[in-house]
């Protein structure tokens, strides 16, 4: 009762004046910052504990190539910062010119980065059209960033920004596109390789597709590496990733038997290619599934075929030397040679 009366006794101006003196006292008398805090809360509600202030420098980071550091999380304050190294320093010369207070760099951001940095771009073929033309805070953050190497954003979140997703570009998505990340196929600044490819076609598809060209037999493309004439990296509309169904798919390298010249008479199996053959590799010619006569067997049975009189006597021969396996002008597929030499 006795403080709120001499509080009121000094009218509107007491407060002030009292923090007035009691500062004045404390900056003369050399009062520790703790008492400081006590004469605060004294006259004002909501100040902070002490320990809660965080306007410090930051420490000047050891790392010697100029690289993001993290200083210590900030804790319940914020999330980890990663700090450019000399921002943390405090060099701002470094990057800045008129003693370091112009907000423009000094000379080309690609030029000024690689002051510091590795030419990564240098004797390489293609370059991510941001790094080729000096936009490097596109992606990364000059000062300091919540992710690591200062990316602005995370994974792929980041690549989002710019390119469309291609996950949205088919029903059937890759899993390694799915689950992944981008870099995990692409890198993010220059290659040799088209796309930003880190490695070879081949060699990239092979670091999961690895037993698909082991076998005596491979398909040309596949031993080429070039796994994207027939599939899309990505995503597509159709199963197995592949740019088109059936053959129509094989169509886009082989002749069309089916329509150059038009046939009278077809296979009933050779609309669907992989019906016999191996897209990829086989241990038999032609990229058969199973090798000679067992591949007839797996759709012609032994009992009607021994029940054709013209038969005797073929057990071991190739059905391929009397039939053509795809197209021909006889009902039975027989081959002009194979016709002729019928018994009349």
């Amino acid at each position: 009762m006795r403080r709120k009366a001499t509080l009121r006794k000094w009218g509107g101006l007491g407060i002030p004046v009292l923090v007035i003196v009691v500062m004045g006292v404390s900056l003369a008398g050399g009062y520790a910052a703790t008492n400081d805090q006590k004469w605060l809360k004294f006259f004002f509600d909501g100040v902070p504990a002490r320990s809660s202030l965080t306007n410090k420098p930051a420490a000047a980071s050891t790392n010697k190539n100029h690289s993001a550091t993290a200083p210590t999380p900030a804790g319940p304050h914020g999330p980890e910062v990663f700090v450019h190294q000399p921002f943390g320093q405090g060099k701002c010369t470094q990057c800045h010119g008129d003693g370091g207070m112009s907000p423009q760099p000094k000379m080309p951001p690609l030029k000024l980065c690689f002051t510091c940095h590795k030419d990564f771009i240098a004797g390489n073929k293609f370059k991510h059209q941001p790094v080729e033309n000096g936009e490097c805070s596109s992606c990364h953050a000059p000062h300091q960033a919540p992710n690591k190497f200062l990316l602005i954003k995370k994974g792929n979140e980041l690549c989002l920004t710019c390119h469309d997703n291609p996950l949205a570009q088919g029903k059937f998505k890759h899993q390694a596109v799915e689950s992944g990340d981008c870099l995990d196929c692409h890198t993010p600044h220059a290659t040799n390789f088209k796309g930003l490819l880190k490695k070879s076609p081949k060699a990239t598809c092979m670091e999961c597709h690895e037993d698909v060209a082991k076998k005596k037999n491979v398909h040309q493309p596949v031993g080429d590496g070039d796994c994207m004439a027939c599939h899309k990296p990505h995503a597509s509309d159709n199963k197995k990733l592949v740019i088109k169904t059936g053959a129509a798919l094989c169509w886009e390298c082989h002749d069309n038997f089916l329509q150059t010249p038009k046939p009278k008479f077809t296979h009933d199996a050779v609309d669907d290619c992989m019906a016999c053959h191996d897209p990829h590799q086989s241990t038999g010619p032609k990229l058969l599934k199973k090798e000679g006569n067992a591949m007839c067997f797996d759709c012609h049975e032994d009992k009607d075929i021994k029940a054709v009189k013209a038969h005797l006597g073929t057990e071991n021969k190739a059905c391929v030397v009397c039939h053509d396996p795809h197209v021909g002008a006889d009902k039975n597929l027989l081959k002009p040679a194979a016709k002729e030499a019928l018994p009349p």
